[in-house]
């Protein structure tokens, strides 16, 4: 009667991708990389919030609203 293959030897039979791959990266390249990613985030950050303003309140804030059981809703 065949043995089961136990999970670590089955992953250790499959192929990894991207195994052997490592690029140095200088610091500076890092650091440098990583302040632009900040910077657009914010930028996006900060035009998400001039889109949501740009929206009628009733859009805009819509979380507060609750709805009634006669089929109407309130704040």
């Amino acid at each position: 009667m065949p043995r089961r293959k136990n999970a670590a030897k089955r992953q250790s039979a499959q192929p990894r991708a991207g195994r052997g791959r490592h690029v140095a990266v200088s610091v500076d390249a890092r650091q440098a990389s990583l302040a632009v990613l900040a910077a657009e985030t914010d930028r996006q950050l900060q035009d998400l919030i001039a889109r949501r303003l740009a929206l009628p309140v009733d859009k805009r804030m819509n979380f507060l609203r609750r709805r009634l059981p006669g089929g109407g809703s309130c704040l």
